[in-house]
């Protein structure tokens, strides 16, 4: 039994039902809709579907935490009892489940950039790829696979949203400016692509513009899901911060970055950061770190992504009890032996560390070994920013220091 998807890519173990279900899914995945958790139903009713369990697992890993990672396990089952019948492209997808399971990214994207190569019709597979592209740092990985796009999704407002992010995190801005507004022409409602824009506007420092910019989109995402809302909304955050209106990145903290979901990392890591940001720039956040300091507490033994990390240990330097930031780091080195947290990932949260308890030399120090290096922890420009001005920040304390 086999049906077709929205590009006509076959599915195997589906029903007409099924399948419709999962093209349902896909068009929600690539405009970051608000009704995801269908695609569980479409599971539900294709549990001899390799390929439509491999997603519904891969829903529960892109939560990003262990919960998430326990959550697939039925998924991942299913998928592994109807491999043997799955054509070759649903294959490689259930290879990069596979290697994800097992916190295998490299290996991952592998799979999909292979799968891609083959099926690049299949834009679902595509954007997966750009996922584990960014959380690894992988830039070139990232503008292979959005250009890839173009093969078979050259009117896409969602494929060009995908090549654009990545040509920003390229330095390439004048040509994902002009992606970036291609999808907005087509879709006005691509919040992907609205985020693209709002980075550019941030690295090219044009802050005014795009404050601007997202309150003008920011009437279409009632209707999409919370983390493309909470983060497009942290950009704008942002931009008020540099506009030196802090109460305004305050009021838009309170009404749109915290309370929704607080159990959701991402949530979670907007917050952490948004409120760093304000410690640095000396603003009185008020009780704000409390929950959050609760939720991070809850993340000692993930250890999944090493720019998670990062920002659950400067939460509990900054606001937790006394130990709990170094027993977090404690584990982290107890989980990772090898590759880019013994390297990267250890001495920036060292360096995070010595800089809430105001020992600005030995943050220099820590941090000043691992910046060149940065990239290879994940996140955006604009995510990774905060690691820079907490460097500045110290650097110009030690200079303090010695004029005095």
């Amino acid at each position: 039994m086999s049906c077709c998807d929205l590009y006509e890519l076959e599915i195997t173990g589906a029903d007409q039902t099924a399948a419709a279900g999962y093209s349902d899914y896909v068009r929600e995945y690539l405009g970051y809709g608000n009704n995801l958790r269908a695609l569980f139903d479409a599971a539900e009713n294709a549990q001899g579907s390799a390929l439509i369990n491999a997603h519904a697992a891969a829903l529960h890993l892109a939560f990003e935490a262990r919960e998430g990672w326990t959550a697939a396990e039925p998924y991942i089952a299913r998928m592994r009892a109807a491999r043997a019948t799955a054509n070759p492209r649903e294959q490689l997808f259930c290879d990069a489940v596979e290697a994800w399971q097992q916190c295998n990214y490299t290996g991952a994207l592998k799979a999909l950039d292979e799968l891609t190569v083959r099926w690049p019709a299949d834009l679902c597979a595509l954007k997966w790829g750009q996922y584990h592209a960014f959380n690894l740092g992988d830039i070139d990985a990232m503008v292979r696979l959005g250009e890839r796009t173009n093969v078979a999704h050259e009117n896409s407002a969602y494929a060009h949203g995908m090549i654009s992010f990545a040509l920003e995190q390229a330095n390439r801005l004048d040509e994902a400016e002009d992606e970036g507004l291609r999808a907005v022409e087509i879709a006005i409602d691509d919040a992907w692509a609205h985020h693209a824009i709002a980075h550019i506007y941030e690295t090219q420092g044009r802050a005014a513009e795009g404050a601007k910019w997202l309150e003008r989109c920011s009437h279409t995402w009632g209707k999409k899901g919370l983390f493309i809302r909470e983060h497009n909304w942290w950009h704008a955050a942002l931009f008020q911060l540099t506009l030196n209106d802090h109460d305004k990145a305050l009021e838009i903290f309170d009404e749109k970055l915290w309370g929704a979901w607080p159990e959701f990392p991402q949530e979670q890591i907007g917050a952490i950061s948004l409120l760093w940001r304000l410690n640095l720039r000396g603003v009185d956040v008020g009780e704000r770190w409390t929950p959050i300091v609760e939720q991070a507490r809850q993340r000692t033994n993930d250890h999944l992504f090493p720019f998670h990390d990062l920002h659950y240990v400067y939460a509990l330097a900054r606001a937790g009890e006394p130990g709990e930031a170094e027993n977090f780091i404690a584990a982290m080195v107890e989980h990772h032996g090898d590759g880019v947290w013994p390297t990267v990932a250890i001495p920036a949260a060292n360096g995070i560390v010595a800089f809430a308890r105001d020992d600005h030399g030995k943050a220099s120090e820590h941090l000043a070994q691992i910046l060149p290096s940065l990239l290879k922890i994940g996140g955006s420009h604009a995510q990774r920013h905060v690691f820079y001005e907490t460097f500045e920040h110290c650097q110009g304390n030690k200079a303090s220091i010695k004029a005095h």
